[in-house]
Parts: C-alpha cells; sequence; structure tokens
C-alpha cells in the first residue's frame, strides 16, 4: 500500500483521507492473504512434495547422465537430448556453414571497456547529459556475451548451434 496510495493520489488525484482508499487497500490486503498466506489443505501438501520429488529425480537423472533437457520452440514440448549429441550436431554445422567459430577466450571484459570508454567519450564531447550517461552504464555483474544454443523443433529436422559468438572481428 505505500506504492499503491501515492499512485493514486499522485495520477488519479484521489485524496489521501478518502474512504475509496481506505476501502481499496484492506480489499486488496484480504485478496492478498487469501491468495499467498492461506494455509494449504493435506492434500495439496502432498501433491506437492511429490512433485517436488520427481522433479528433483529428473534432475538429478539429467545431471547424472549428461542430457539436456529443452523446450521445443513452437509446442511447447518438451526435448531430451544428449550432451554429445548436441556438440557433435553443432560441430558438423560450423563446419558445414562457416558462420561461427568457438572463441578460445571469453574477451567480454575488453568489450565491457571499449562500451564504457565510448560512453565516457560521449560525455566529453557533451553528446550526452550527465543523467544519461548515468542510465548507460552497464552492471558489470550482470553483463554477459550473447551466445546462441539450440532449441529443436519437433516437426522439422533438428539443426544444433553450439555455445559460440561470432569472430572476434566484430569487437575490434
Amino acid at each position: 500500500m505505500k506504492v499503491v496510495t501515492p499512485y493514486l493520489i499522485r495520477v488519479y488525484h484521489i485524496p489521501s483521507t478518502s474512504t475509496i482508499i481506505k476501502q481499496f487497500s484492506q480489499q486488496l490486503e484480504r485478496c492478498l492473504y487469501q491468495r499467498y498466506m492461506a494455509p494449504l489443505s493435506y492434500l495439496n501438501i502432498y501433491r506437492i512434495r511429490k512433485e517436488l520429488n520427481l522433479v528433483r529425480s529428473i534432475r538429478y537423472r539429467l545431471k547424472k547422465e549428461k542430457y539436456i533437457l529443452r523446450v521445443t520452440d513452437k509446442s511447447g514440448i518438451f526435448h531430451i537430448g544428449h550432451v554429445t549429441d548436441y556438440v557433435k550436431k553443432a560441430e558438423a554445422h560450423q563446419q558445414k556453414t562457416g558462420a561461427y567459430i568457438e572463441l578460445a577466450t571469453n574477451p567480454l571484459w575488453a568489450v565491457y571497456d571499449k562500451v564504457v570508454h565510448l560512453r565516457n567519450d560521449l560525455r566529453s564531447k557533451n553528446r550526452i547529459r550527465a543523467w544519461q550517461l548515468n542510465k548507460m552504464m552497464p552492471k558489470r555483474e550482470k553483463v554477459q556475451l550473447a551466445y546462441l544454443y539450440f532449441v529443436p523443433k519437433p516437426h522439422k529436422v533438428l539443426k544444433f548451434i553450439s555455445l559460440s559468438i561470432f569472430e572476434s572481428s566484430l569487437f575490434d
């Protein structure tokens, strides 16, 4: 309500002492409590525990046998494939097309430094304002390189793309 009430006041110009805000806050609290805080029935608890154990078992077996579980593109069904199959088909696709190469080193921090340097150059030349400079600053803990991966399509012949990125010349 600390977020909703000021929003109602600011956007819809409802007075803060209005009874409609009090009624709304009471109804919202009641709905949230019923949805998220109400105790579960024993049947639901049993079902949840059973499903949790099933998920843990599937994860363990996939990890143990080195399988990959993915959701397909359009149909939403699951596809299970062995890691070596993914690697072989990815290498075959790379050799066939010649479109991708796998980099030996990770150029992430070089790219990050270039972005920060170019951002600072824009600010020093007064092309952007200080607040824009701050908004454009990438977060070091969240930054990652884009990568390509395989998402199977059950209605088509399988094609694989490995976890690789385009040639390093793109980063120069």
